[in-house]
This record gives structure tokens, C-alpha cells and sequence, in this order.
């Protein structure tokens, strides 16, 4: 699903989490819902207020479902899912995670072989229809090939811990596919996840090196990335004509893209323009001899600048909360086994990099992949010894 573009992982994961409501009484699901961390809440809370937000938003959507209600239904299933994943266990949880390490790998291959021959497996599963031009499904491809890059840097902090603790010849596994990783993100065009994954390794090693103060890093630059996104946005409208010119053209249109949605915030800085309101934003520019072109083109491709356009102060506060109250979590989880916590830092460096330069936020495949890739941090075979 990730290497035909993502959008599928969000389907697969409502049915996993459905599925494990099957038979369950009142009183268990009464009991489930008792135990959901407190950062499941406030994510909900943030979510439900995107909800209620789409009533002042500019943006009317023409879908019997919108996309706030799709979030709001479909999230607490991606945490189910989610669930049925960390309570695996003996047995069950070794069959799983070896399927978990050698579809991280058979996809990294699959999605670099798919890049380097023109495209031949995607061609192959769906092929140019008669009559059909294959430029005009070039774009699709291509961007279909770079979501599946992105969830490989997800996947990869947790499966390399795990390899990593099989001896000799898994730590090999782990290099080479870091390798084949990277590979894929040259030949997609995706700089971003490239960098989402060195800066996973980089904080993987932290772990070793600050144990105890890595995990909480990892979050307060979550935080900040959120909060201080509108003065990022400020500063890249301090570059000189020179500077842009000297960017590769995706960077250049992302600033000039910052830089719009930097005075959007200002008009509603409180409450936000409304859930899916950049939707509507159709200032159009022109760019290194390209007119009429979008300056937003659906999001703002950060995570801060879009909750802070959409919802505001409001939405920003909430989702730090949400980020304070993970930490919390995570920090509990980390303390119990090392190999969790270097995966834990790996896969939050992943997800808070991609988030702040590719992906908009209320995608609901991303939000799936996110959950799952953190579920698979509980089949990291448990250890007691101290990092």
C-alpha cells in the first residue's frame, strides 16, 4: 500500500482496528476506552475542535464523509489497530515481527527497483490504459513512489533496532537497508525523507550516548517545531532574490509558500481560517519562468504553519498538550528496555521531519502509517539491560 502511494494503509488500518472490536462486550469495550492514555484524548480533542472549525471554514467539501469526520472516525480504529499490534505476544509476536522485518525490506527493494527500471512494477500492477499518454500518469507515479519512501523511514528506526539486536549479521541487514533507503529517496526527488532518515540515525545514536534526556529532545522539538513555525515562516521572508535562486525549485516554492501562509495566520491568528480552509487559497505566482502558479498547492507542506492557518493558537495549544502528554508516555515506555527507546527517538525524528516539509496534517493514510510504525516498536524483543 505505501509503494501505491499510502492512501490504502489508512483502509487497511480501520479494519485491522475493527476487526478487533468483534465479540467484545460492552463492559471490555467500556474497559478499552478506560485505558486510552490521556494523549489520546487531547489528539482527539484537537481533532473534534478541526471538527466543529469546518463550520467557519472557507472550504465546503462536496464529500458524503468529509475529511475532519474521517479523522475523527477514523483515528481511534488506527489506535485500535494500533493495540492489537502491542498486545502481541510469544509466538504470535516473533511470526509478526518477522513479517513486520521482511516486508520493511521486501518493499525498500521493491520501491528502488521500481525507481531505477522506469517505473516497471507500478507499470506492471496498473498499466497505461489505450490511448492513455504516460506523462499524464508520470506525476502520479512518482508521487505515489515518494509517499511509500516516506513510510519506509518510519518503518526503519524500529526494524533496525530489532535487526540490529540479532548479532553480526543482522547489523549488516540494518546498514544495507538504511543504504537502500536512502537510495530510494535519491531517485524519488525526496530530499526530505532523505534527511528524515539521517536524522533518525542521528538521534538513534543520541539514545546511546544521553539515555535520559534523548526521548524528551525528541518532543520538545516537536513542540517547537509547532510553536515557533509562523517565525520560521517571518525569517524565510528575510531571503534575498539571490538566496531563493541558489535553492533546488521544490525549496524555493516552499518558502514562497511560507511566506503566504505567514500573513494567512495573522488574519485569524486565535481561531484559524477552518479545517481544510488553504484548500481555498488561490493566490497564484510565477516561478523561475513558470505563470499561474499555485503559491499553496493543498497545504503548506509543515505541520505547524497548517494547524496554525486552519486552527489558530487554539489548535496549536491543544496539540503541544498532546505532545507533553506523549513524552510522558514514551518516557515510561523507554525506561523499561533501551532498544525501545533508540526506537522511539528514531521514529519521532522520522515522523517530526517528514511532517515539517512534506506532508499536510490531516492526511489520513499519514496518520495511520505514524500509529502503526510506533506499534511495532513493541515487538522489539524486550531486554533489561542498561544503555
Amino acid at each position: 500500500m505505501a509503494q501505491a502511494g499510502g492512501l490504502g494503509i489508512a483502509a487497511i488500518a480501520s479494519i485491522g482496528g475493527g476487526l478487533t472490536l468483534i465479540g467484545l462486550g460492552p463492559s471490555k469495550i467500556i474497559s478499552i476506552v478506560k485505558s486510552a492514555p490521556n494523549a489520546f484524548w487531547v489528539l482527539m480533542l484537537l481533532l473534534v475542535y478541526g471538527l466543529v472549525s469546518s463550520f467557519w471554514s472557507p472550504y465546503q467539501s462536496t464529500r458524503s464523509l468529509p475529511n475532519p469526520m474521517i479523522l475523527v472516525l477514523g483515528v481511534p480504529l488506527y489506535f485500535l489497530c494500533a493495540r492489537a499490534v502491542i498486545r502481541q505476544s510469544g509466538s504470535s509476536a516473533k511470526w509478526l515481527r518477522r513479517v513486520w522485518i521482511w516486508g520493511t525490506i521486501a518493499s525498500a527493494i521493491a520501491i528502488l527497483i521500481d525507481l531505477t527500471t522506469g517505473y516497471a512494477i507500478s507499470l506492471a500492477v496498473d498499466p497505461v490504459s489505450p490511448g492513455e499518454s504516460f506523462e499524464s500518469r508520470r506525476g502520479d507515479v512518482i508521487q505515489n513512489l515518494g509517499h511509500g519512501v516516506a513510510v519506509l523511514t518510519l518503518l526503519f528506526p524500529p526494524v533496525a533496532t530489532a535487526l540490529w539486536q540479532a548479532g553480526a549479521k543482522g547489523r549488516a541487514a540494518s546498514i544495507v537497508l538504511a543504504a537502500i533507503i536512502l537510495a530510494t529517496g535519491f531517485f524519488a526527488g525526496m530530499s526530505a525523507s532523505m534527511l528524515a532518515l539521517c536524522l533518525a540515525l542521528v538521534f538513534m545514536a543520541f539514545v546511546l550516548l544521553k539515555p535520559k534526556i534523548a526521548v524528551g529532545t525528541v518532543h520538545i522539538l516537536a513542540g517547537l517545531s509547532l510553536l515557533t513555525a509562523p517565525f520560521i515562516a517571518f525569517l524565510s521572508s528575510r531571503l534575498s532574490n539571490a538566496q531563493l535562486a541558489a535553492l533546488p525549485f521544490s525549496w524555493e516554492e516552499r518558502i514562497h509558500n511560507w511566506r503566504y501562509i505567514y500573513h494567512k495566520i495573522l488574519e485569524h491568528p486565535i481561531v484559524g481560517h477552518g479545517f481544510d480552509a488553504v484548500r481555498t487559497f488561490e493566490d497564484k505566482h510565477s516561478i523561475r519562468g513558470f505563470d499561474d502558479r499555485a503559491i499553496v498547492s493543498l497545504h503548506p507542506h509543515n505541520a505547524g504553519l497548517h494547524i496554525w492557518v486552519e486552527l489558530g493558537l487554539i489548535g496549536i495549544s491543544i496539540s503541544v498538550l498532546a505532545i507533553y502528554l506523549s513524552y510522558k508516555t514514551m518516557r515510561r515506555i523507554s525506561e523499561r528496555n533501551k532498544f525501545f527507546a533508540i526506537a522511539i527517538c528514531g521514529t519521532g525524528a522520522a515522523a517530526l521531519t517528514n511532517a515539517s516539509l512534506t506532508f499536510g496534517v490531516w492526511q489520513d493514510w499519514w496518520w495511520a502509517s505514524i500509529i502503526l510504525a510506533f506499534s511495532v516498536i513493541a515487538l522489539i524483543p524486550y531486554t533489561t539491560e542498561n544503555i
